[in-house]
C-alpha cells in the first residue's frame, strides 16, 4: 500500500498513477457496458409495454365494435378513383302478385237515394256484371272459439253395449286445447319470437283468458309429440358426408341461476338440429355426435379435437376460412396495410367459390369444383402462406394473433382443395343458428 501524500519516490508515484489510470479505464468500460445493458433492458421493457398497450387497444377496439359497431362483417373499402355507382331507379312494375291469398269478390252498390242521374234526374240502372275493379288487401282478425264437442253415443239394443264416436285429435296430456292451438303458440314463440307473456296479453284482447303456465303446458305436450321427428332430423343430418357444428351461449332461465348453458347446432343435408347442454366441453360434443363418421367443419375450438378422439366413428376435422377472415378484420384498424393484404387474398378464395357454385352443363358439380380449386385456389393459398411467413410482427398484436391463428390451423384450412365436398367455411351452420339466437331472450 502506497500513501501518495507521503511518498517522495517519483518512479513509485508514476507506477501508482499508471495503475490507477488502468483501473479507471476498466471502470469506464464496465460503466459503459452496464449503461448499454440498462438501455437494452429499458428498450425491451418499453417494447413489451408497447406490445401490451397495442394488445389492450386492439381488445378495446374489438369490444367497442361488438357493443357499438354494425354486426355486418363487410369492410369499408377505399373507393378513391372509382366512379360513383348510380342508384338504380325504383321499379314500378305494379303490385306484387299474391298467389297464396284467398280471393274474394266484394260488391259495393249505390244506395237507392243515390241511384238518380245527376244530369237528367232519371233512375240509374245496373250495367249487368260491369264494374270498376281494384284490389284491396285486408286482414281478417284471428278469433278464438269454444267448441262444444259432442260425441254421438250409440247403443246395442241386444246386449246394451254403448259406444261413442271418436272425438277430435288432441296432444297427449291435454284436454281443453286443440293441437292447432298448441301449434299456434309454438309458431308465435319460436318463429316470431313472441314471449308467452306477450301472447297472453294479445289473446286477452281477443277475448281468451289464459296464463303463461297453460301456454307452456301446451308447448310441453307439443314437444313430446314431435320428439320422434326431432330425432329423425338428427339421423337425417348424420347421413351426410359433411356436417357443420357450432355452439353459442344460452341463458339458464331459472330463479337464482347465473350459469350460462350452451346451444349446440349441427347442420347437414339442408337441415339444422339443435340441443341445449350445460357445457361446451369435448365430452359434450362427442355425446351429440354419437357415432358419426365423416367430415366435421368447425371454428377450431379445442373441444372438437377432443370430441373427434372420443367419438367411435371416424371424424375428420376441417377448418373455417370465415373465422380466419374475422381475425384479420379485427386487426385492420391497428395494422391496415398487412390486414388488407391478407383480406384481399382471402377474398380471392371466396371469388373462386362463387364460380364453383354454378357448374357448366355436362360437368359434375364435384369435378367442376375440384378443378377450380386446384387451378385457382391452390396458387392463392400458396401466396397467402408465403406472405404470412415473411411477416415480422409482435406476437401479441392483433395482426400477430391473426397470422398465428391462421397458421396453427393451416393443414385443416387447405383440406377443402383436395376434397370438393367440403365447404370453405362454417357459415351455413352459423346462418342456421341465427333464428334461435335472435329469440333466446324470449325463452
Amino acid at each position: 500500500m502506497v500513501d501518495i501524500r507521503k511518498e517522495d519516490d517519483i518512479e513509485r508515484l508514476r507506477e501508482v498513477a499508471v495503475l490507477q489510470d488502468a483501473e479507471i479505464g476498466l471502470l469506464h468500460e464496465r460503466l459503459s457496458a452496464m449503461s448499454r445493458e440498462i438501455e437494452k433492458l429499458r428498450e425491451e421493457k418499453q417494447g413489451r409495454l408497447q406490445q401490451e398497450l397495442q394488445a389492450v387497444k386492439a381488445s378495446l377496439a374489438k369490444l367497442q365494435k361488438i357493443q357499438f359497431g354494425v354486426s355486418s362483417e363487410k369492410r369499408k373499402r377505399d373507393e378513391a378513383g372509382q366512379k360513383p355507382k348510380k342508384r338504380k331507379r325504383r321499379s314500378r312494375s305494379g303490385p306484387r302478385p299474391q298467389p297464396h291469398l284467398e280471393q274474394k269478390d266484394v260488391w259495393f252498390k249505390l244506395d237507392d237515394a243515390d241511384r238518380i242521374c245527376p244530369g237528367c234526374g232519371d233512375p240509374l240502372c245496373e250495367m249487368g256484371e260491369l264494374a270498376e275493379e281494384s284490389e284491396l288487401i285486408d286482414v281478417v282478425e284471428r278469433k278464438f272459439v269454444v267448441k262444444q264437442v259432442k260425441r254421438q253415443k250409440y247403443t246395442c239394443r241386444g246386449c246394451g253395449h254403448i259406444e261413442a264416436a271418436l272425438g277430435p285429435d288432441k296432444l297427449r296430456g291435454t284436454r281443453r286445447y286443440s293441437s292447432d292451438f298448441a301449434i299456434e303458440v309454438a309458431t308465435n314463440k319460436y318463429l316470431d319470437h313472441l314471449p308467452l307473456a306477450r301472447q297472453v296479453r294479445i289473446m286477452e284482447r281477443q277475448g281468451l283468458l289464459i296464463d303463461t303456465q297453460t301456454l307452456w303446458d301446451q308447448l310441453d305436450a307439443l314437444a313430446d309429440h314431435v320428439e320422434t321427428t326431432y330425432l329423425g332430423i338428427k339421423h337425417w343430418i348424420f347421413g351426410a358426408d359433411v356436417v357443420g357444428m357450432d355452439e353459442t351461449t344460452w341463458r339458464l332461465m331459472e330463479t337464482g341461476a347465473t350459469k350460462k348453458w350452451q346451444m349446440w347446432a349441427i347442420r347437414g343435408r339442408g337441415a339444422m338440429w339443435f340441443a341445449l347442454r350445460d357445457s361446451r366441453s369435448g365430452e359434450t360434443a362427442a355425446e351429440l355426435l354419437e357415432s358419426y363418421s365423416g367430415w366435421l367443419i368447425t371454428d377450431g375450438c379445442p373441444s372438437y379435437d377432443k370430441a373427434a378422439r372420443l367419438v367411435p366413428g371416424e371424424v375428420r376435422l376441417s377448418g373455417c376460412w370465415a373465422h380466419v377472415r374475422r381475425k384479420f378484420v379485427d386487426a385492420e384498424s391497428n395494422d391496415p396495410e398487412r390486414a388488407e393484404a391478407a383480406l384481399n387474398l382471402i377474398g380471392k378464395l371466396y371469388d373462386v367459390e362463387k364460380k364453383a357454385r354454378d357448374p357448366d352443363e355436362g360437368i359434375a358439380l364435384m369435378d367442376w369444383r375440384r378443378d377450380l380449386r386446384e387451378t385457382e385456389s391452390k396458387s392463392i393459398l400458396k401466396e397467402l402462406k408465403t406472405w404470412a411467413f415473411n411477416q415480422r410482427v409482435l406476437p401479441k398484436s392483433a395482426i400477430g394473433k391473426a397470422i398465428a391463428y391462421m397458421m396453427e390451423r393451416w393443414e385443416r384450412l387447405e383440406l377443402y382443395i383436395e376434397h370438393p365436398e367440403l365447404w370453405i367455411d362454417n357459415n351455413p351452420t352459423e346462418r342456421g343458428i341465427r333464428g334461435p339466437v335472435v329469440g333466446r331472450k324470449n325463452h
